[in-house]
């Protein structure tokens, strides 16, 4: 399944949304796009999770990379969750403590950039 990223931008803050679901059936595309996003980009990218119901491991490993390249680049990534049931696998999993997670766009949005 090849879906597209919806990329929309605030100043310099890239906000990435997510597609409803996040598992092995679209992770490829939604890596290499997440990936492509996270090279280019300096700034901030809030990854927009508030639409997504369900994420598996593939999806996991995707949003993992996402953070290793934006980090490598010179970027942050951060997870808005919303209301998201995705919030209890990152909990499970513990990726919650590795990659920074925010109440929603605008709370990420309105925090400051690490460092700045």
């Amino acid at each position: 399944m090849n879906e597209s990223l919806e990329v929309s931008w605030s100043g310099e803050h890239a906000i990435v949304r997510m597609p409803a679901e996040l598992d092995l059936a679209n992770a490829a595309s939604v890596d290499s796009q997440l990936a492509h996003i996270c090279q280019g980009a300096r700034g901030v990218i809030t990854v927009d999770l508030s639409g997504t119901s369900f994420c598996d491991s593939a999806g996991l490993q995707s949003l993992a990379r996402g953070h290793r390249l934006a980090t490598e680049n010179g970027g942050e990534l951060r997870l808005a969750i919303g209301d998201s049931p995705v919030l209890r696998i990152l909990q499970l999993t513990g990726t919650d403590q590795v990659l920074p997670v925010y109440r929603d766009v605008k709370h990420s949005l309105d925090t400051p950039r690490a460092g700045a």
